[in-house]
């Protein structure tokens, strides 16, 4: 018996390989030819296959991809054919896949397979409102729409839900795409696309109406718990929140309003019926249909299991007492069930942060009476864990030995979940290593209570040409130098480490060069920031060098030289947490000055020398982060003291009888300051950065007071215009530089709006939201307001006697350069009291200087 050409499986849809349909689904004949009865449900020996339609592949390669073989037994219709179609069609290569009879000669069989090639891509256009170049490139990369691209009905399928999604993400809920495609001009066999977007109209939300909420207004429901689901209003924060609908968002919403009614004591609260609906605007309305049930509260609380800690102590940690109201979702995050409090706060943390790894404590709902619960907490202990192998990688360039010390997860110590995140905080502000791609992989061996940790790192760049620039003083002000913040002095003369200085050990040089109009300034500093080995004890030294040299016409040259040396100690403390660190420094400086006018009152210092020997202590607690440059939670609080030996209370001077060259020759005054800033993500990745900050000045003898020296000047980016008589500049952005205030004699009054003065204050609040926080450029878009004054003596000092401002900015990191930043500000003061206008609009530029 010979047959030809019998169809027995027909085109193969391509949503089988999407597990839409099944093998046997596929097994058919076509409509116009009937299966012959005579080959079917018999067993043949496969003699051979042949080919039609495609041109990629040979027929050997196409016999390899069905997985038969010749001489094999194979059943007509069977599972073999049906998984050859499978496996061609997983290679994703044809569009139409069909298998007939060819022959049959007695028991053997020769099979055609007639397929056809997938069509690939050729060139990719998405066309709509607002689509540039940049736009085009970024939708298709994410799309994975490169040249080449098999076009399988996934593609399609993938690209009508994936990007219209961006869009309803924006509320856009009616957004599509439509597929045109057309043969490509230079190539036949590819197809080039044109994906028309239409993102239709904003579609917002009318009304959020709730039913059987009894005890709870509908309102409060949409504050507190529809956070991301936003009925359309006017207001603040309906810009932060605008009104769109996100399914995803809503279904999580949901899951919140549960939980703020279990909050409430509400346990039994449940969703009864809830519906979306398109209105006759074409907007939406939602309702939710609620059953609240009664509130709940807390019986007796009991702990079993617990050897570690007492009960009193873990009923103070957990904080719940009898009476209080059933709030089920904090009880479960101060016991730790749920994911336990971000600071730690929670029972599980607790015992995790003493070694207790495998522990569980879990709250159970131990019997209701009327409308008190009684809850009991067991807990198992188990044993303490310790970490075993800790191993990092990434470090190209920077020593292990520096990596190894910012380690808080070191063979042989007791697991701890806070030393976890402190190392990720210590690598993260080390700036050697890239905070947004470190990462780890921890893997607990229960068996034997050890626990292996690897640490991924990714370098980035750690040294910098250091640009700074600014205006002040009617002048630019212009700083370059370099800074290598991953120096190794050990290898200074090991030439061969040279890239292009020696590296790897953490350590910090800097050179720096500064000019202006009238001045230069050159510098050179030193850090070690592991002094000893054992604990982070910083040593800083350096020393400086300044110049001024002011042209007067028809008087001599006012000229100032000033030389500064210093070296201080900044020494990690461990309480009360280790997040403390303590400064211990000195300095001296050396003023000489030839008829250059330093003013204080009715006295005029025009010539001579005066010598500052200071002691600096200051208390810090740093803590914001990961991120250096861009924190998102957090604190930085430091207050500090800085003072001279009080020489005129054992000298026993007179110094009413002094000439000015004499009372100042030798400074004597303290110094107090204090700064806080804190870190919040508001919501989002919109991030709140909060600053408050003050200091004052005296000295210890009446007749002298505070000297000329060593005041605070306010205004503008604190850049240094010129000024080089100590004085200290503090940043208030919509105002001029104070380095142009002041005058030459640096002359104040008792109130002095942006001069100098001996008190200050400085209040600011500052919107940021990231635009790239990747390894190349850290963007990040501010807006911000402030207000700051400083003042000449306590009986004029008044915190509320602000001058104010506000402005928008942009902030720019490359590694290479540092910050560079621009700030359009707005005053709304007079800068001082001889100003008649007030500050108005101002500009900033800014290189390197953090405000």
């Amino acid at each position: 018996m010979k047959l030809k050409f019998i169809p027995i499986i027909m085109f193969v849809s391509s949503a089988y390989l999407y597990g839409q349909v099944t093998p046997t689904d596929t097994i058919k004949a076509p409509e116009n030819a009937a299966m012959n009865a005579e080959i079917q449900n018999k067993t043949y020996v496969l003699k051979d296959i042949v080919v039609d339609g495609v041109k990629k592949y040979s027929p050997a390669q196409i016999f390899r991809f069905t997985g038969l073989s010749k001489g094999e037994v194979v059943d007509i219709p069977g599972q073999k054919i049906s998984n050859a179609i499978k496996k061609l069609w997983e290679t994703n290569s044809f569009s139409v896949v069909e298998v007939y009879v060819e022959s049959v000669e007695g028991d053997n069989v020769v099979l055609k397979f007639k397929l056809e090639d997938l069509k690939e891509l050729g060139e990719v256009k998405f066309d709509g409102k607002g689509i540039g170049k940049s736009k085009n490139e970024k939708l298709a990369k994410d799309n994975g729409l490169k040249p080449g691209t098999k076009i399988t009905e996934n593609l399609v399928s993938s690209l009508k839900t994936n990007v219209p999604k961006e869009y309803v993400k924006k509320g856009f809920a009616d957004a599509k795409i439509t597929i045109e495609d057309k043969v490509n001009a230079k190539d036949p066999g590819l197809v080039d696309w044109t994906i028309n977007i239409q993102k239709g109209k904003r579609i917002k939300i009318d009304h959020i109406d709730f039913d059987g909420n009894e005890q709870i207004s509908d309102k409060k429901l949409r504050k507190k718990a529809f956070k991301n689901t936003k009925q359309k209003r006017f207001s603040i924060g309906g810009i932060l929140n605008p009104s769109k609908f996100i399914e995803e968002k809503y279904i999580e919403d949901k899951e919140s309003l549960l939980n703020y009614y279990n909050s409430l004591g509400y346990r039994d609260a449940t969703i009864i019926d809830d519906s979306v609906v398109r209105n006759e605007k074409n907007n939406f309305d939602i309702n939710v249909k609620l059953s609240e049930g009664k509130q709940y509260y807390v019986g007796n609380i009991s702990f079993t299991g617990n050897t570690a800690f007492s009960t009193d102590y873990l009923e103070q940690k957990l904080g719940y007492k009898s009476g209080d109201i059933y709030d089920a979702v904090g009880f479960n995050k101060k016991v730790g069930e749920d994911g336990g409090k971000e600071d730690d706060s929670d029972i599980k943390s607790l015992y995790m942060n003493s070694g207790y790894l495998f522990s569980n404590v879990v709250p159970v709902e131990k019997s209701v009476k009327g409308d008190s619960i009684d809850l009991e907490i067991r807990i198992n202990e188990g044993e303490k864990a310790m970490w075993n192998k800790v191993t990092w990688s990434g470090n190209t360039t920077t020593h292990d030995h520096v990596v190894l010390r910012s380690l808080r997860t070191k063979p042989g110590d007791l697991f701890s979940k806070s030393n976890i995140k402190r190392t990720y905080y210590d690598l993260g502000s080390m700036q050697f290593f890239d905070p947004q791609q470190i990462g780890q992989d921890i893997q607990p061996n229960q068996a034997d209570n050890t626990v292996d940790v690897h640490w991924k790192l990714v370098e980035k760049g750690s040294s910098q040409v250091q640009l700074q620039a600014g205006y002040g003083g009617s002048s630019f002000i212009g700083t370059l130098g370099l800074t290598f913040n991953n120096f190794s002095l050990k290898n200074f003369l090991k030439f061969k480490d040279f890239k292009p200085v020696p590296q790897g050990d953490g350590q910090t040089l800097s050179i720096q060069a500064q000019a202006g109009q009238n001045f230069q300034n050159y510098g050179i500093s030193f850090t070690e920031p592991w002094l000893f080995g054992t604990r982070p004890t910083a040593l800083s030294v350096g020393v400086n060098q300044s110049y001024v040299n002011y042209t007067v016409t028809n008087a001599p040259n006012q000229k100032l030289k000033i030389f500064s040396a210093n070296a201080g100690l900044n020494r990690l403390l461990s309480w009360p947490d280790d997040y403390f660190s303590l400064y211990t420094g000195v300095q001296f400086q050396k003023y000489t000055f030839d008829n250059y006018p330093f003013q204080f009152g009715d006295t005029a210092v025009n010539n001579g020398s005066a010598t500052n020997f200071n002691f600096n202590i200051g208390l810090s607690r740093n803590s914001a982060g990961i991120d250096p440059i861009f924190p998102t939670s957090g604190s930085n609080i430091e207050t500090s003291i800085k003072f001279t030996p009080p020489y005129s209370l054992f000298n026993k001077k007179d110094y009413s009888a002094l000439s000015p060259e004499e009372k100042y020759k030798t400074l004597e005054f303290f110094k107090v300051k204090f700064k806080s800033e804190t870190f919040n993500e508001i919501f989002g990745k919109l991030v709140l950065r909060t600053t408050a900050e003050m200091g004052f000045m005296d000295g210890y003898n009446s007749e002298l007071g505070a000297p000329p020296f060593e005041r605070f000047y306010v205004g503008g980016t604190a850049i240094n215009g010129g000024r080089f008589d100590g004085r200290e500049l503090i940043p208030l952005r919509g105002y001029d530089d104070a380095s142009s205030y002041g005058g030459q004699n640096g002359t104040v009054e008792d109130v002095t709006p942006l001069g100098g003065g001996t008190i200050y204050n400085r209040f600011a609040m500052e919107l940021r939201y990231p635009i790239s926080l990747n390894q190349t450029a850290k963007i990040y878009a501010l807006t911000f307001a402030e207000g700051g004054n400083v003042w000449n003596k306590f009986s004029a000092y008044n915190p509320f006697q602000l001058k104010r401002s506000i402005g928008v900015g942009i902030r720019v990191y490359m590694g290479a350069f540092g910050l560079i930043g621009f700030d359009f500000a707005y005053g709304f003061d007079k800068a001082n009291a001889s100003s008649t206008e007030v500050a108005g609009n101002n500009r900033h530029f800014l290189l390197n200087q953090s405000l």
